[in-house]
């Protein structure tokens, strides 16, 4: 992994395209390390300890907010994968720019608007990075479902222009965004090295991607292995009574064991990004005998580092306790968020949120199955490079709220 990861290693053709967007270069999008560290190196900073709790001091009033949602659905089987989603988008855009707009009071059997275009900028911009001139083929012979889906993804510019604009409008966030943070670093930058101001759309829709799909779906993965492991969900739920008997101090969530525990092994057995993660060689290695030469595209993957037998014994069980006694070997082989010099530079705010937002959702309600047959479901399919989720994209819940104690 060392040498696969390291700063010499270009990536394939594939990131250029998934990270090019209406002519913009983006942090993906660079194949080598030298053109992607200076935004790289800013978001690092931006998420840094010293400045998380700027960032998510705003954080427990979202989630009060989804638990309010959830309350009114009273006991209702829901889509995690919607609702999850939806409460991610609503951080990561508050965190990254300070937006106001409530996603979740937009919740109802239409889709909105905005949670539309997300996914279809996720989906169809994966899809044409796979499949060469596949943007071409939509536009000119697809059928009315894919070029709406190319449609929305192209839309994606004006939900990230009216969001600059009121940004800019404000203008009174500075040191409590993201945005302002990187303007900030971008100021003090020499003139040749500043970020186009016309660039900033692409980097925001980025950073938007990055900062929600692997909190939202980790999230909803954590709770639907709950409801199938209640002996878990108990000890997590008396590691939060115990913690917090009556008001939740949030800070306190990121140093709970078994909350980290629940969510190390969520993502070591089901990644978000499940696929492997390419690069071309930079020199020579000799894996198990046999010399594979520089220049070779080689990877490995979340999914099967997480599965080692030899690191997690039992490797396909969800067993949350095995990280409160973790082996270096296991933290090694953990790479939910990539690995070395391009791992996820924003690894340090998504485990906050998660933490954040199971702490405080469990510490108020039970998660358990679904009470309709139908949304039942033996187990959840690892079924693309980018996606760990059930086929139909939905993952039914059923969540029910706790007396307080006396």
């Amino acid at each position: 992994m060392k040498v696969i990861y390291n700063r010499q290693s270009l990536k394939t053709s594939f990131y250029a395209g998934m990270g090019s967007w209406k002519g913009v270069t983006s942090t993906l999008g660079f194949v080598d390390y030298r053109s992607a560290a200076p935004t790289r190196n800013n978001l690092i900073q931006c998420f840094q300890n010293k400045n998380l709790e700027t960032l998510v001091e705003n954080l427990s009033a979202h989630i009060g907010e989804f638990c309010d949602l959830i309350r009114s659905k009273k006991g209702q089987d829901v889509d995690g994968i919607v609702l999850f989603r939806l409460l991610a988008l609503y951080i990561v855009t508050d965190v990254l720019w300070g937006e106001r707009k409530t996603l979740l009071s937009e919740e109802s059997r239409r889709t909105p608007l905005f949670l539309r275009r997300f996914h279809a900028f996720s989906s169809y911009n994966a899809t044409k990075s796979f499949i060469p001139g596949f943007d071409l083929y939509v536009r000119l012979f697809g059928t009315a479902k894919w070029k709406q889906l190319r449609q929305d993804c192209s839309d994606m510019d004006i939900t990230a222009k009216e969001a600059l604009k009121r940004w800019d409008e404000e203008g009174n966030r500075r040191d409590r965004d993201v945005l302002s943070m990187l303007r900030s670093m971008d100021d003090a930058e020499e003139k040749g090295a500043r970020l186009p101001s016309d660039h900033i759309p692409a980097y925001m829709v980025e950073m938007l991607a990055a900062g929600s799909s692997t909190t939202s779906h980790t999230a909803t993965f954590a709770c639907w292995q709950l409801t199938r492991h209640p002996e878990a969900a108990k000890r997590l739920q008396q590691e939060l009574f115990d913690q917090f008997p009556g008001e939740i101090q949030e800070r306190k969530l990121m140093d709970l064991p078994y909350l980290d525990a629940v969510l190390r092994e969520t993502m070591r057995l089901m990644p978000m990004i499940p696929g492997p993660l390419e690069r071309y060689l930079p020199k020579d290695v000799t894996v198990d005998g046999i010399k594979v030469p520089a220049g070779v595209i080689a990877s490995t993957a979340a999914r099967d580092q997480g599965r080692l037998p030899n690191v997690y014994p039992e490797p396909g069980q969800w067993r949350p306790e095995r990280w409160l006694n973790a082996t270096e070997e296991m933290h090694l082989h953990w790479t939910p968020f990539g690995f070395g010099s391009r791992a996820c530079p924003g690894s340090n705010l998504a485990m906050t949120e998660l933490k954040y937002m199971i702490g405080i959702l469990l510490r108020k309600f039970r998660v358990l199955e679904p009470r309709e047959t139908a949304h039942r479901k033996a187990s959840l399919d690892l079924w693309d490079v980018f996606v760990s989720s059930e086929r139909s994209g939905q993952c039914w819940l059923r969540f029910e709220e706790i007396e307080p104690q006396k």
